[in-house]
């Protein structure tokens, strides 16, 4: 098996990195060949990778874990070396002396501290760090640049959110910035309008306005309760029309819909005239109300049948 070549050189800021890569590597049993062609890379990059010489680039970073098929924490150790070890060789770190979150005092200290958590992010382009928030409203790459080189302050609480999370910050920091930037803002007479919360991903793209303003209305587990049994009824019915097996964990769901909504089912029913109404209330049969079992999950269950 092929060893990796390590740098001698204890001041490489990526060297433990590379024994971190290059130990996936031999966990998956791969030679370096092996993993460059499960990588779809070539095998100077894996050698580079794991010389410590230089930082891989994130888009080969992700084809070598995925290669490896590293798990979740390995993943995340590895994307983290490579931040810090950017961070360090940059070494603009230190220089830029930035307080604390909480100790931020001025419109300064607080250029600093944002230019620092760049800094510990890796220091990633413009590019990169607009595509890692695809589901907020872009950063503009002039606006960055201004906050990265402590030239503005981003130009809105929003934008504020959105390049801190573009930084890896957690929400509990992130609220100390926000308190930061409202405490200047508010000194300046300028009106800041909190930040709304970030959209769900592009699935939401799919959705109609009218619907998508029916889940405004809804909370989050209503929105998850009624997204559950949709998309189930939907698998069903096609699982039907294909004449396959349900897959596992659609009886459950239909039986949670049958607690849930067959007394409903059993009070309404369709208004036959006009779009004013398109249902109206009746008086349910006693029937109606009694517990019913799930079948086989096909079977609508809102439909009359013999079941006790």
């Amino acid at each position: 098996m092929t060893r990796s070549p390590f740098t001698n050189s204890p001041d490489s800021p990526f060297t433990a990195l590379a024994e971190h890569l290059a130990g996936l590597r031999r966990a998956a049993r791969l030679t370096q060949r092996a993993l460059a062609q499960a990588a779809s890379i070539s095998r100077g990059t894996v050698q580079r990778a794991e010389s410590g010489a230089a930082a891989p680039s994130p888009a080969v970073l992700d084809a070598y874990l995925r290669a490896c098929r590293a798990s979740a924490p390995d993943q995340t150790r590895a994307r983290l070396l490579r931040n810090r070890g950017r961070t360090e060789r940059r070494g603009r770190l230190r220089s830029l002396n930035a307080p604390k979150p909480a100790l931020i005092h001025s419109e300064d200290d607080l250029g600093a501290a944002l230019a620092a958590e760049y800094e510990r992010a890796g220091a990633p382009s413009l590019r990169e760090l607009s595509r890692r928030v695809p589901h907020r409203p872009p950063l503009p790459p002039t606006t960055a640049w201004r906050i990265v080189h402590r030239k503005g302050l981003p130009a809105s609480l929003e934008q504020l959110v959105t390049y801190l999370t573009a930084c890896g910050v957690s929400p509990a920091q992130q609220r100390l910035y926000a308190e930061a930037y409202s405490r200047f803002a508010a000194v300046r007479g300028v009106r800041v309008t909190p930040a709304p919360p970030p959209r769900m991903a592009h699935y939401t793209d799919k959705i109609s306005p009218r619907f998508r303003n029916l889940l405004d209305s809804m909370s989050a587990d209503e929105v998850e309760t009624a997204l559950t049994i949709g998309v189930t009824q939907v698998v069903a019915k096609s699982v039907r029309r294909n004449g396959a097996a349900l897959p596992a964990g659609v009886d459950p769901v239909f039986f949670s819909y049958d607690l849930l909504f067959a007394e409903d089912d059993a009070f309404y029913t369709r208004y036959p005239e006009g779009n004013a109404g398109l249902f109206q209330r009746r008086h349910p049969p006693e029937a109606a109300l009694r517990p019913r079992l799930p079948d086989n999950g096909l079977r609508r269950l809102s439909s009359p049948d013999t079941r006790a």
